[in-house]
């Protein structure tokens, strides 16, 4: 992180403080996603986003999706002392590469996602927002198919269950209660795994 001066300046501003509490929950986000959200043109995000950026509050991977570019933003792990990992750009690399075609085989980023998991090199929740960040993005304005139902869901009815990282609509997820006291959305199918 640099010097106390730079975070200073960077937290200064009630937008790059919306923006950044707004990046600590989604976890990742496209630009556009920030834009709609916060209500900003983007040579307002682009000014606030410099700070954050030169503070390393924020960083930033740039992704081809479908032949455009797409810049993916995440916090840093400096500013969430409750979290071990950090999302990095290489991490991010590993698991989505830096060029994604409209014909990828969103089940193999699925398991690069639960490798990179269990290797413990990407925290769960960090890489369910990866997927799902793009799931969203390439799913906007085209038909959604939940993966275990198999029938046609509108993109807000469908979830990313957070074991294998497959989008399931409503119907076929359920919440778990985990030993730990908190709880995890896991499609039917994982469920079923789990408790046959």
């Amino acid at each position: 992180m640099n010097d106390i001066l730079s975070v200073s300046k960077a937290l200064s501003n009630p937008t790059r403080v919306r923006i950044l509490e707004y990046l600590l929950v989604k976890r990742v986000a496209n630009k556009g996603d920030v834009m709609e959200e916060l209500g900003l043109e983007r040579a307002a995000l682009e000014h606030h986003l410099k700070p954050l950026l030169d503070a390393e509050l924020v960083s930033i991977l740039d992704v081809v999706i479908d032949k455009v570019k797409n810049s993916l933003l995440f916090p840093m792990a400096t500013v969430s002392l409750d979290r071990q990992l950090e999302v990095s750009a290489d991490a991010m690399k590993d698991v989505i590469g830096t060029e994604i075609d409209s014909d990828v085989n969103h089940d193999e980023i699925q398991e690069k996602a639960q490798a990179e998991v269990k290797a413990g090199r990407l925290d769960q929740e960090d890489a369910v927002a990866i997927v799902r960040t793009l799931f969203e993005h390439r799913g906007r304005g085209t038909k959604n198919m939940c993966s275990v139902c198999g029938r046609i869901r509108k993109m807000a009815d469908l979830t990313l269950c957070e074991r294998c990282f497959r989008p399931a609509c409503t119907n076929c997820n359920q919440t778990i209660q985990r030993e730990d006291g908190g709880s995890e959305l896991l499609c039917d199918r994982c469920v079923n795994q789990l408790f046959s």
